[in-house]
């Protein structure tokens, strides 16, 4: 795992955590308009990047982030937010830090998918993710680009609305990167078995599901809904999953920003 950050480490932090196959980059766009009043923190998970890991566990993610605030002396957060795959990362980030004592002012997740399948759909998508992932490894960026913009995967979760994720598909198609059948595993794992962590209804308040109201993953709403139904749900209209935050980086900055803005009041 790796670590990127933007702005004055003085300033209150926040945790941004990519989605499945992203990085770091992916979070920058909008991570730029948030470092004016916030230190902003941006880690590339294992596995997704260059530097010979293969991704852990959730478990092991989510000891590596805490880690890495513990490491670095912060002792609140104003917020950790997470996109799809790391929207269910950051939520247990939120649980692990409460039990270290370190408050998040808001935890705010966009397009979490937080189902939990049977094995026999999670072995559909691991051998959905293991094609996937195939188009990373070429060093011809072009080709990587055109089999992620084409893949039926991305096309099924995009639906009408791929074009939506040109930016991101350029960013995460940049470099050569072999993904490892560990890896995909846990990404299954981590994305299509979930379980809920436990918050008081206090701590409820201060968690945000934000979704687009065509996007797969806001079936999981529902679930959430009746865990947590103290915490704040929005959805966005006319983008493809965790597309608002690609398309309209400022904007969506600024719901960030205002969703801290709001949790400081309670």
């Amino acid at each position: 795992m790796t670590f990127q950050t933007l702005g004055n480490p003085e300033n209150p932090a926040i945790l941004l955590i990519h989605g499945m196959i992203s990085s770091w980059k992916d979070c920058e766009p909008y991570g730029r308009f948030l470092a004016d009043e916030y230190f902003v923190i941006m880690p590339t998970l294992d596995g997704h990047g260059n530097d010979g890991t293969d991704l852990l566990p959730l478990t092991g993610e989510v000891d590596k982030l805490v880690g890495y605030v513990k490491d670095n002396g912060i002792v609140s957060l104003a917020m950790v937010q997470g996109s799809s795959m790391g929207a269910e990362i950051a939520l247990a980030v939120v649980k692990a830090l409460e039990k270290e004592i370190i408050p998040v002012t808001c935890g705010f997740f966009d397009g979490g998918p937080f189902f939990h399948f049977n094995p026999f759909f999670r072995a559909f998508m691991h051998k959905k993710f293991s094609s996937l992932v195939k188009v990373f490894d070429t060093d011809d960026h072009e080709a990587a680009y055109q089999g992620m913009m084409n893949n039926p995967f991305l096309q099924f979760v995009a639906k009408d609305k791929a074009a939506q994720y040109e930016p991101l598909i350029r960013s995460m198609t940049q470099e050569r990167r072999h993904f490892s059948k560990k890896t995909v595993d846990n990404l299954v794992k981590i994305c299509y078995k979930c379980d809920l962590p436990d918050f008081s209804a206090e701590a409820q308040k201060h968690l945000f599901f934000f979704f687009s109201d065509e996007e797969p993953a806001r079936k999981s709403r529902k679930r959430l809904m009746k865990s947590y139904p103290a915490a704040t749900y929005q959805d966005v209209h006319g983008f493809a999953h965790c597309g608002y935050q690609t398309a309209e980086p400022e904007k969506y900055a600024a719901i960030l920003k205002q969703a801290i803005a709001d949790r400081m009041k309670i």
